[in-house]
């Protein structure tokens, strides 16, 4: 399925800016190389991404000997040669799926020493996201356009410090910054999510991130024009509509329906009708893209579908401390 291109409203003022904001790209490079040519293909000033940007496993390729490997991909086996391993290794990275070729003592390690296997996911993750911002900087590398993000509850903090080393400028980490993203108009950003079942690696109370939002809505200068790009939706906004999950982590069926219950940020919900900002972006909750307003603010959460190599997100063009549009997208 190709793109949908909207037609971009005109004439075009100074001051007006098209962002393109997706989010939860976990690990697929197939979803990242989309979202950097959506620079290009919507004319966009700038683009966002959020959170949860690194995978979530690794898939060892094992030596079999004389130029053959054997490896998992969704739960099969397959064998590979040295003429197929590297359209392996891109059907994984597309899908989501880091990667990590090794002998057959070193894959028998990671099994009799699985902790170990954290040392081996921060390598690769680092491998990999420095080799995304290589590639953003050199698709990019003509034009003004910059990448902000901050990293979400999926992401160690390790992918920091590879945003940070290595960003020059082109590929911005803005967890807990303000920046101006159009003339008049800023933009705070924060990953910080409520706790989860699964506790992963950015999960705070909801006291932790009122403070935390409080902190960076004190610092703007005109909040009722600002955006608020927080990985987490707000609390019961029909954006953070989840499957409920028992102790056992299974989901809840009742009648042979999926029980589903709201599973985002209390303090986030408050922070957005405290502060009325013109526009709150999140994902965080794939299954619930959608947009709603909560007082003046519109909220929009992109939704995800990295697996299938869907890249969804949205245009949003502002302007004059207005929002002047927005439209979902999808490739």
């Amino acid at each position: 399925m190709g793109w949908l291109k909207p037609k971009r409203p005109a004439p075009r003022s100074d001051t007006q800016r098209t962002i393109f904001f997706a989010s939860d790209l976990h690990g697929s490079e197939v979803c990242f190389k989309k979202f950097v040519a959506a620079a290009k293909f919507y004319s966009a000033d700038v683009l966002i991404l959020g959170g949860d940007i690194s995978a979530k496993v690794v898939v060892p390729i094992v030596s079999a000997g004389q130029g053959r490997y054997r490896a998992q991909f969704h739960g099969h086996e397959e064998k590979i040669d040295d003429s197929s391993v590297e359209d392996f290794e891109r059907r994984a990275w597309n899908s989501g799926l880091y990667t990590e070729r090794m002998e057959p003592d070193e894959y028998q390690h990671y099994i009799d020493q699985p902790g170990d296997v954290e040392v081996l996911f921060d390598r690769v993750m680092r491998r990999t996201v420095q080799r995304w911002i290589e590639y953003a900087k050199t698709r990019l590398a003509d034009s003004p356009v910059l990448i902000y993000n901050a990293p979400g509850n999926d992401d160690p903090l390790a992918v920091d410090e590879v945003l940070l080393s290595h960003g020059d400028g082109r590929v911005r980490f803005v967890e807990g910054e303000i920046v101006e993203i159009a003339p008049g108009m800023e933009m705070l950003s924060t990953g910080y999510t409520n706790v989860t079942p699964w506790d992963t690696h950015r999960e705070y109370s909801e006291d932790q991130i009122r403070d935390h939002l409080k902190a960076m809505t004190d610092r703007l200068e005109h909040p009722e024009t600002a955006i608020f790009n927080i990985h987490v939706p707000p609390y019961n906004s029909r954006l953070d509509t989840a499957p409920l999950l028992g102790q056992d982590l299974k989901v809840k069926t009742s009648a042979g329906a999926v029980v589903t219950a709201p599973v985002g940020s209390v303090a986030v919900r408050e922070a957005i009708e405290q502060v009325q900002p013109l526009l709150g972006l999140h994902g965080h909750i794939h299954e619930s893209g959608g947009s709603v307003r909560l007082g003046r603010t519109t909220a929009i959460n992109v939704g995800s579908e990295y697996g299938e190599g869907v890249l969804r997100g949205v245009l949003v063009t502002v302007g004059d401390g207005r929002l002047l549009g927005y439209q979902a997208v999808s490739g």
